[in-house]
């Protein structure tokens, strides 16, 4: 938590994860964010409560300044970073084939790095002559993407990136007598689930000696639908893969220290070159040999095309692995994996894919500024177009929200850090211009993950008096939606595009000065808007399903609402009962094409 106190204006920095209810004297302190109010929440009177230091992101326009501003530092650290892994393991491997491995990485760090910087920075402007306590610590160097990943939205993690913003910038400190250190929980598996487990491995390392036209890696479909394509390509399936665990190397400060940038008059990019040799994975680095030898001993050793909806990011056996095929003239094919994807203005993890696709699968939409877009129907649609929903239009109403870390760790066009309070806001405003008969229909469904980042989100439905709407735990969307009579979604995410898809009633709202459209999905926006399915506001919203309450159904199924249905899925949720079959006929051609 990250707080400071009023009277002596000093900025204390204590343990990250100390809940704010159990903070003596905390009344007079100024928080560096409504991010801080962790395990907390009673969000409106905690506003009112306590002083806070302004997000520097609140500022949409810098927001896309800065992303364009990270998106040049990104392109050039990359080039870097090639540069001296290249040297390192004494290999002439082009950029392609570092963005594919090492770019995940790079640029979340990159991004994150940067907004804890500026939170540090903005708090200076704010309260002068301030002096910071910090806690001792041990850097943490993480063993792959999904070890940082895991770091990068933990209180642990972040405490240590505050704290050497906190030095670079010369901001006056003292050292706490505490020291914070990781506590790392080993989770035993279930005997029988690790028995599986063992046998799928020995028999991909044994399938992965034979030669294939085509690989499918984490697909985005059933495990069950997984192995009907792979079948019906008369390969042998690949059932998932395995991240490799394996005991960290001793770090080798000596080849890091190898690791320099260009000096530079930006400030921020000078405190960059020197955390990207602390904090690169040591995959890439100390072990990148070893998951060399793993990766080739468990995907096939020749291909000539590798498809994708999922490794592409956290996998990093997978990304050596094609990182390798690609540069010996395998295809990478990157099917699109959920919502946003055409919709949002700033997804940046989109913009890696389609740099390091050979052709990139969307659900309909396309783009002016990347040429390797074609679209076919959504295998992930390609299960619901195969099935029958049973709305009941006197069932519940589905209530579905989004989640986000309170850390920022990307850029998307979504409420970050803070602004996520504004956003639960706004979900209780909506919910309390329902009138009582909607009310009792209600099902809030939300991310487990709310929990785990500190946001408490039952208890803050509970608290505003709707304790019987929330659903502790969800049942799969498809089994919920049968039976009900309407699914509202308040974010920018794959939930819209299914129910849609479905061809189910469906009420969207969002707040757009966070989740931002890119100008040629407005008038796809606009065409809902229209017809009473999407608003910009959730009073709106509300007032809306009131006034349908009676007979969804009637409003859904008028022709001037289906035909919007029709052409907005048609760009951005694409779907056919066929999915299966054109997605196979076209990589086929693909090979052919090779």
């Amino acid at each position: 938590m990250f707080y400071a106190n009023q009277e002596s204006t000093m900025i204390k920095i204590a343990k990250t994860n100390i809940d704010i209810n159990n903070q003596e004297g905390i009344e007079n302190q100024t928080l560096l964010g409504t991010w801080c109010m962790k395990n907390h929440f009673n969000y409106l009177e905690d506003q009112r409560k306590y002083k806070f230091v302004p997000y520097h992101w609140k500022n949409k326009e810098k927001y896309a300044q800065d992303s364009e501003y990270l998106d040049e530092i990104y392109e050039n650290k990359l080039q870097d970073c090639s540069k001296h892994l290249n040297r390192i393991h004494n290999l002439d491997k082009d950029l392609r084939f570092w963005r594919i491995i090492v770019g995940p990485w790079l640029r979340f760090f990159i991004d994150a790095l940067f907004d804890r910087y500026e939170c540090i920075k903005l708090s200076q402007e704010y309260y002068e002559n301030t002096e910071f306590t910090i806690h001792e610590y041990e850097n943490k160097i993480p063993m792959d993407f999904n070890e940082f990943y895991e770091n990068l939205t933990s209180d642990f993690w972040n405490e240590i990136i505050f704290s050497e913003c906190i030095k670079f910038q010369k901001v006056p400190h003292v050292f706490s007598k505490k020291k914070i250190s990781k506590k790392i929980q080993i989770r035993s598996k279930n005997p029988f689930k690790k028995f599986v487990e063992n046998i799928i491995q020995i028999y991909q390392r044994i399938i992965s000696k034979f030669s294939r036209k085509i690989t499918i890696i984490s697909p985005y479909i059933n495990l069950l639908q997984s192995i009907k394509i792979q079948t019906l390509l008369k390969g042998f399936p690949y059932i998932m893969t395995f991240q490799h665990i394996a005991k960290p190397n001793e770090i080798n400060f000596d080849i890091r220290d190898e690791i320099t940038f260009k000096s530079t008059h930006d400030d921020f990019e000078s405190f960059l070159n020197t955390q990207i040799k602390q904090y690169l994975p040591q995959a890439y680095l100390e072990k990148f040999n070893e998951y060399n030898i793993v990766a080739k001993n468990n995907f096939p050793r020749k291909t000539k095309l590798i498809y994708t909806a999922n490794a592409y990011q956290s996998d990093d056996l997978f990304k050596i692995w094609a990182a390798h095929k690609t540069s010996n003239e395998s295809k990478l094919i990157i099917g699109q994996h959920g919502g946003t994807f055409g919709l949002s203005l700033h997804n940046q993890t989109e913009k890696h894919q389609l740099k390091i696709s050979d052709k990139f699968i969307s659900w309909g939409w396309q783009s002016q500024n990347f040429k390797n877009i074609v679209t076919k129907p959504s295998l992930k649609l390609y299960s619901h177009s195969k099935m029958s929903v049973m709305q009941n239009n006197k069932g519940k109403i589905v209530h579905v929200l989004g989640c986000v870390p309170r850390y920022f760790y990307n850029f998307f066009s979504m409420p970050i850090a803070g602004d996520y309070i504004d956003y639960l806001n706004d979900q209780i405003q909506f919910l309390k211009k329902l009138e009582n008969s909607v009310i009792d229909r209600i099902e809030i469904r939300h991310d487990a993950s709310s929990n785990n980042w500190g946001w408490r989100v039952e208890d803050f439905f509970r608290i505003n008096g709707f304790e019987k709407n929330v659903k502790t735990k969800n049942p799969n969307l498809i089994n919920q939606l049968n039976k009900s009579a309407l699914s509202i979604s308040s974010h920018n995410g794959t939930v819209p595009l299914e129910t849609l898809a479905l061809n189910f009633p469906t009420i969207i709202f969002w707040d757009r000065e966070y989740y931002q459209i890119r100008p040629d999905a407005k008038e796809y926006i606009d065409l809902l808007k229209d017809v009473g399915i999407f608003y910009d506001c959730p009073v709106m919203a509300a007032e809306h399903i009131n006034s349908i309450s009676n007979d969804i159904s009637y409003w859904w199924n008028q022709k001037n609402v289906q035909q919007a249905v029709k052409l907005f899925t048609n760009k951005y949720a694409l779907h056919s009962k066929d999915a299966l079959k054109i997605l196979i006929n076209f990589l086929n051609d693909e090979v052919r094409l090779n």
